[in-house]
């Protein structure tokens, strides 16, 4: 350790003082320090039980999980690849050395509404002759609740004469090495989990491979019309993960790039575009963000990113029960359907024990005025009453499909949907609730509509003043929220922003008001979000009881997307697994037309505790939905084994990495059994039994009623053969 002087003594001894008042353990200047440890021009430690940060003269940062030896992340900052967690892009010039104030370095006790913990800064200083000269402040904070995660932002002040032009911002920025996680592998060997909704149909649970590359752009996708998502990325190995996330109650328009690098290496970070001068004195604050390490999937550190939310004040409500219940929807017919379709599919639906049946696009004159299409409804408002109460006294319930943000533009471009020509009568008598774009025009969303400014207080009142119509006056159950996604900046001049982007800020308050309106009239009404076959928001999902599993083209993504929102939504959550139909077998899944072949794989919705859904037709309708001989008996077989089950209500057990462990494995527990889902094309050979009590139990094939013997916990171990699925479950011997 270097000598210090006298002045610097005292205050080392004073900063110990007050740290062990505070109750903190400090090592004096020690690297063996339990929690926070430094040496004078050295290396800065940070621990917590799980996740540990060191730091480097310059606030480069090493990230250590399980092994304190070797950090996940790679720094060799004589390569020019290495930067620091944090930094800025002035003038287009990378600035990324802050030199640190060891004199200046802060550990402080803390409780907020994450609980106790504690919280370094370190400050520190970049300096170019003539160019800049920028303080930068980086806060971490640790909390006992969350021993895997580090909380993190910086923020910035101009000690210059001159303002500086700050174009971006970067926010846990990580040059990540698999071969240092895993001796082995290539550096590029990771699985990811990328949450931004970038286009229809797409995997966003990936593979990393040379010349990788994808931005993970927040906000709407400038081709495919998507957007928004889960704003974190993950980098696992069979071994452990690291994964980053903005840690806003709002959304913002940020981005997530990954990228595979000339040596193999995955760089993973948050950036900003920020495009403003900062004048002399003047300070600029990033957003939060969070990392999270992890062992096994992208389960833990997104559900742990989601308990996070909730302590700041992003908490979903408890689902009402009739959100667990199976679903029919009326797409199977398109949108020309009669009503005589769906009162003639009523029967099979009953026989099945089906309790929720929903209204599909397209029953409604035009988007943004949801009146009743004459071609459905002949007899207009009163007979979509009828319709209503006919399934009502027939003991159904009922969801009406309809979406928050498009408004009918006079002439659509490129939308082939069927709807009645002409424009939106609300967008005529309030041109003023529509966003506009920075020249004066209307942009466009992914059905080539306008689009209302959610942050417009009177649309706000619409959407509730729409959602009465529905709900209480109509008599429905519930909504369908489809076929949107999120919204652009809104340069309106008669909103007033502050920020253009604010618009795309407040979209949550539309569902908002849906939601919580619904509630109001009906508390067990039912709200389903569906950002079309993409990543779902979980900014808007937040407002809904029913997170779907959107429009999946496979199998296997279907189970990985189920996983996602178990880990976001709770172990217990009514994940909507979507129509049957849409699950179509992985030769086929390039194929998305509604005429394609289609799906029905049961076993992928129930095995990992999905709600199931079909949208068959009878006795009528395209030939491909129709329900009739064994098709018939297949779906009456997996109805009744959901509703016996009800393996949706009970609680995910994150036992098995949904990559690597082989077969692919799911549990459930509900009370004392145990319900196990194996996904393989052809297996044979032992399997692990995990999670398990001390005991004994008699396993149980319950889709084929075979008994597979005794096992005894904590893990069993079983040697099936099966294809597809094996589905088990495992009952305590008495």
């Amino acid at each position: 350790m270097v000598s210090w002087n006298l002045n610097m003594k005292r205050k080392i001894l004073y900063t110990l003082a007050m740290l062990a008042l505070a109750g903190i353990s400090l090592s004096s200047c020690s690297k063996k320090g339990k929690d926070f440890s430094f040496t004078d021009g050295g290396d800065i430690w940070f621990r917590n039980s799980g996740i540990s940060l060191r730091f480097d003269k310059n606030m480069y940062c090493r990230v250590y999980y399980l092994n304190p030896d070797n950090p996940m992340n790679d720094i060799q900052a004589a390569s020019g690849l290495t930067k620091p967690s944090h930094f800025l892009i002035v003038n287009g010039e990378e600035v990324k050395d802050f030199a640190v104030d060891y004199n200046n370095i802060h550990l402080d006790t803390i409780e907020t509404a994450f609980g106790k913990g504690k919280k370094l800064t370190l400050t520190g200083t970049a300096e170019k002759k003539d160019a800049y000269k920028i303080e930068k402040k980086l806060v971490v904070e640790y909390y006992d609740k969350y021993p895997d995660a580090a909380i993190t932002s910086a923020s910035y002040k101009n000690l210059g004469n001159a303002g500086i032009a700050i174009d971006t911002d970067y926010s846990c920025y990580f040059r990540m090495d698999a071969s240092r996680i895993n001796p082995g592998n290539k550096p590029s060997d990771f699985w990811s989990f990328q949450g931004s909704s970038l286009n229809w149909g797409v995997d966003y649970i990936i593979k990393i491979d040379a010349g990788f590359k994808q931005e993970n752009f927040m906000g709407v996708q400038p081709v495919t019309k998507t957007g928004g998502g889960v704003p974190m990325v993950d980098l696992w190995t069979r071994k452990t993960g690291m994964a980053i996330a903005l840690m806003e109650t709002k959304p913002r328009l940020v981005s997530f790039p990954v990228e595979t690098g000339p040596d193999n290496k995955v760089t993973m970070s948050m950036l900003q575009a920020v495009n403003t001068i900062l004048l002399p004195g003047e300070s600029y604050e990033t957003l939060n963000t969070v990392i999270i390490a992890h062992q096994l999937d992208y389960y833990e550190p997104l559900n742990t990113y989601a308990k996070l939310l909730a302590d700041k004040g992003l908490k979903r409500h408890k689902p009402s029960d009739e959100a667990y219940e199976a679903i029919w929807c009326g797409w199977g017919y398109l949108t020309d359907f009669t009503l005589s379709d769906i009162y003639g599919t009523l029967p099979k639906m009953k026989e099945m024990g089906i309790k929720w049946a929903v209204i599909d696009d397209r029953w409604w004159d035009r988007y943004g005025d949801w009146n009743p299409r004459k071609y459905t409804f002949p007899g207009d408002v009163k007979q979509v009453k009828e319709f209503v109460d006919s399934l009502h006294n027939q003991g159904f319930k009922i969801q009406i499909w309809w979406a928050p943000t498009p408004v009918q533009p006079e002439k659509m471009v490129s939308w082939g949907g069927s709807v009645d020509p002409g424009m939106a009568k609300i967008a005529i008598e309030h041109p003023e609730w529509l966003i506009m774009n920075e020249d004066g025009t209307y942009p466009r969303d992914v059905r080539d509509m306008y689009q209302f400014c959610p942050g417009v207080p009177a649309v706000q009142e619409y959407m509730k003043q729409l959602t009465s119509r529905f709900i209480k006056d109509w008599g429905f159950d519930g909504h369908k929220l489809d076929a949107y996604y999120v919204v652009p900046p809104c340069y309106n001049p008669a909103h007033n922003h502050k920020r253009p982007e604010e618009s795309y800020e407040d979209l949550p308050l539309l569902l908002k008001a849906i939601y919580e309106t619904s509630k109001s009239i009906k508390p067990y009404s039912v709200t389903e979000i569906c950002n079309c076959g993409t990543t779902q928001d979980m900014y808007q999902s937040i407002y809904c009881d029913q997170p779907v599993n959107s429009d999946p083209t496979s199998p296997t993504q279907s189970r990985q997307r189920v996983k996602v929102l178990k880990a976001l939504w709770g172990p217990d959550a009514p994940v909507f697994t979507d129509h049957v139909e849409h699950i179509r077998p992985e030769a086929d899944m390039n194929d998305k037309s509604d005429t394609a072949k289609v799906g029905q794989d049961f076993a992928t919705s129930m095995g990992p505790g999905g709600v199931i859904g079909t949208k068959f037709t009878w006795p009528a309708g395209p030939e491909n939905m129709q329900m009739k001989g064994e098709r018939e008996k297949h779906w009456q077989k997996w109805f009744a084994l959901y509703n016996e089950k009800m393996l949706s209500k009970g609680i995910y057990l994150n036992l098995y990495d949904i990559v690597y462990d082989k077969p692919e494995s799911h549990v459930i527990r509900k009370d004392n059994t145990f319900y196990f889902a194996f996904y393989a094309e052809d297996w044979k050979g032992n399997i692990e039994l995990r999670g398990l009590e001390h005991t004994k139990y008699k396993v149980f094939d319950y889709e084929n009623q075979i008994d597979l013997g005794t096992i005894e916990g904590p893990v069993g171990i079983i040697s099936p053969e099966f294809r597809a699925h094996l589905l088990v479950e495992c009952v305590p011997v008495q």
